[in-house]
């Protein structure tokens, strides 16, 4: 009965209480006593029910007592449902004490640390592990890929094939993630490829994922064409696809399909609007971006953000009306930060304010000191007007915080390695063969 009710969504308290019942049955009654079967769905339940370390405590607490600690399966849920609640320190102390240790366990461990941002740790033990399967393996490169260590998931994943494992959709998804981070174009071709080749279920989260992956390499008419074949979509996939177009210069056709996310019902969110209002940013379409705004409330209850609101701030200046920009941000709700105050910057440089420039530049650095774009534009500013005073001050503060030029990094695929450059670096191991021409 408590499996039952633990899987059934909104019937965890009531497994609850039948676990409370059981607590309380004789002592010699075996048949009504939790044991190690009932344990992991009462964790489970605990976990859905109430997301917190406390309760889970009490039940490790309950396993102690009644003697059933030491049995794999529930020492490996009890590490999970501690992970769970973001008690890592909880898991490695159950990981640590388990006089048994299976697969499920390890793996469970590494998806801990995982999670917490520990990957190192979780590469640790991925090492030291007796015996590695699929789930050990994706554990690994989804955790790389989730703290943004996206050269280490694509290494892993070449290392899981020689290894002779078979990725499956979990395992590709977070690759594929991978690949549209680094821009790994090739990689990420090699992974549709392979996903076709093998017939691989191209469902939605794979789908969506490599709408994302083709956008954000810049070829958004792959993208286009896959978005196309698919037969079901969601805003996360809608979302991408609006971005990608909008950010690739395509602004009227991701305006034309967030209306069709409209007409069809689905409801956007706030990645959708960002998309949709940084396409009417580079259309020039205000009155149809300010009314894109006001859906955000009166349509879909969204509360905007920073960055829809600099997306106004972007679209106002870039059609040059930047009084109007300056009074959107007055009127704003929240306290504008420095992004966007920058929109608002940007668009001074480009229509050549410099009064209201100089002022945005101000914003910016009262709330970040160290801000090098706003001290930059300062110091030209304070140039260009002849406020040599000004320059001086800013000249100084630049100095103070020991400004350079940050070198330029950027990625390029051969042979699907992804190599990575800083402007001038020369530490590359085939350093003589790139400069040799």
């Amino acid at each position: 009965m408590i499996q039952a009710l633990s899987q059934t969504p909104g019937f965890e308290i009531k497994a609850l209480s039948v676990y409370t019942l059981q607590l309380c049955s004789e002592p010699n009654d075996s048949y009504r006593r939790p044991n190690c079967f009932t344990f992991p769905s009462v964790l489970k339940a605990c976990v859905s029910a109430f997301s917190s370390v406390k309760p889970i405590q009490e039940i490790h607490a309950q396993l102690l007592k009644l003697g059933t600690y030491s049995d794999v399966y529930v020492g490996s849920t009890l590490l999970d449902s501690y992970s769970k609640c973001n008690g890592i320190e909880f898991s490695q102390r159950v990981f640590e004490e388990m006089p048994e240790r299976n697969v499920v366990s390890w793996n469970s461990m590494i998806s801990a640390f995982a999670k917490g941002g520990d990957v190192d740790s979780a590469k640790r033990l991925f090492v030291e592990m007796p015996e590695r399967n699929l789930v050990s393996w994706t554990c690994l490169i989804s955790g790389y890929a989730q703290n943004g260590y996206f050269s280490e998931t694509l290494a892993t994943f070449e290392n899981m094939g020689k290894a002779g494992v078979k990725p499956n959709e979990i395992t590709l998804v977070s690759v594929i993630s991978a690949c549209a981070n680094l821009g790994a174009l090739e990689f990420g071709r090699k992974i549709h490829s392979f996903m076709e080749n093998n017939h691989y279920n191209f469902d939605l989260f794979v789908a969506s994922s490599l709408v994302d992956m083709y956008c954000k390499c810049g070829v958004v008419q792959d993208a286009l064409i896959l978005y196309n074949k698919m037969h079901l979509k969601n805003v996360v996939t809608c979302s991408s696809m609006i971005v990608g177009l909008a950010l690739n210069g395509r602004p009227m056709e991701a305006i034309a399909i967030f209306e069709e996310m409209r007409f069809q019902c689905m409801i956007p969110n706030d990645i959708t609007f960002i998309g949709v209002l940084c396409a009417c940013c580079h259309a020039g379409l205000v009155e149809k971006g300010k009314f894109y705004f006001s859906c955000m409330t009166k349509e879909y209850s969204l509360v905007p953000k920073l960055q829809h609101y600099a997306c106004i701030v972007d679209l106002l200046g870039r059609t040059g009306q930047l009084d109007q920009a300056y009074q959107f941000i007055n009127e704003m709700p929240i306290k504008p930060d420095a992004i966007v105050w920058g929109a608002l910057l940007g668009a001074c440089q480009v229509h050549k304010n410099n009064k209201l420039g100089i002022f945005a530049a101000q914003k910016i650095l009262e709330l970040d000191p160290e801000h090098s774009g706003g001290l930059v534009f300062l110091s030209n500013a304070y140039a260009r007007v002849g406020d040599w005073n000004g320059l001086k001050k800013v000249r100084r503060i630049m100095k103070t915080l020991g400004m350079k030029k940050v070198p330029g990094k950027s990625w390029i695929e051969v042979s699907n390695v992804v190599h990575q450059f800083f402007a001038g670096d020369k530490s590359h191991p085939e350093n003589e063969k790139i400069y040799a021409n």
